[in-house]
């Protein structure tokens, strides 16, 4: 059987279902409708004469031809931005430290830095992970050239991005009259967020553990320690987002801007800023594909 030629739109199409999880949340993704997204999907089925994907409610499954065309997919589409990036800027050179929060550095953001770093290979980069507050300190210290942080109150960057946050416990967690809180080192917004909305609500706490890793909180959780607040993309498998049914009420969600450091820039940082910065929607995007209902936006400060 011949095989049709491969439109590269055809092919980001279907790794955005991939990442992101569903058709609706692809087509915001690309910025195209939704039906527009299941029809180049239904072209790339009719190129490749064979079934790619199966549309079972609520999830999206790949048959065993899909999952060895998405990974021919997802190569071909990282090798065209590499290209794209590569060939869009001039030769840059140097070191550039880059800070992230621990949720965000082992998904779908790192691998597009590391994608900016391999089309610029005179440059290195330099990744330091961990919370909002540290990561504010190395900024100032002169210690990092740019970061994606949780938004500072006082400030207005020029583009702020919101990520759900959500009450989260384990599976088979049994909800307690004295809630015991999994929590973050102080200082922590996670922290004081949870202390604020269970003493409006009436509800005595307790604090059961405490840590300044994501991971570590989320296997206190898995244990059966307490509840916690986590964004959404740091939810692992294993846990539930409890409800108001559960006695815990909706939260308003994190805001998120990315940061670079007063010093004089060189191109490079002045690059790797202007890429981050274009890509952070599209990674809370595709950090959330499971998560039903999210409130995840885009929009400009001010």
């Amino acid at each position: 059987m011949s095989v049709g030629r491969f439109d590269i739109e055809l092919l980001e199409a279907y790794v955005a279902i991939a990442d992101t999880g569903s058709f609706t949340r692809a087509s915001e993704l690309l910025h195209r409708t939704q039906p527009s997204v299941s029809m180049q999907i239904k072209r790339l089925e009719h190129r490749v004469g064979k079934t790619l994907v199966k549309r079972k409610q609520p999830n999206i499954l790949f048959t065993e031809d899909g999952q060895t065309m998405l990974n021919y997919a997802r190569r071909i589409v990282d090798l065209v931005e590499e290209a794209r990036q590569h060939m869009s800027v001039p030769e840059l050179s140097g070191v550039v430290r880059v800070g992230l929060p621990e949720w965000f550095a082992k998904d779908r953001l790192q691998t597009m830095l590391c994608r900016f770093a391999m089309a610029h290979p005179s440059i290195k980069l330099e990744m330091h992970v961990g919370d909002s507050a540290m990561l504010y300190e190395k900024l100032n210290n002169d210690q990092l050239d740019v970061g994606l942080m949780i938004r500072n109150p006082a400030d207005q960057p020029t583009r702020i991005w919101e990520e759900p946050l959500y009450w989260v416990a384990a599976k088979d967690y049994e909800i307690e009259n004295v809630v015991p809180l999994c929590l973050f080192v102080k200082p922590c917004p996670y922290r004081q967020l949870a202390v604020s909305s269970l003493t409006a609500a009436g509800r005595e706490f307790k604090e059961s553990f405490v840590s300044t890793s994501v991971a570590a909180v989320c296997a206190s959780l898995n244990s059966g320690m307490g509840v916690s607040i986590l964004p959404a993309g740091a939810i692992a498998p294993g846990l539930r987002i409890l409800q108001e049914s559960d006695g815990f009420s909706d939260l308003p969600p994190m805001e998120l801007a990315v940061y670079s450091s007063n010093a004089d820039q060189s191109l490079a940082i002045k690059h790797l800023t202007d890429y981050l910065t274009e890509h952070v929607a599209d990674a809370i995007m595709q950090n959330n594909p499971m998560i039903a209902g999210s409130r995840t936006k885009n929009r400009a400060a001010g």
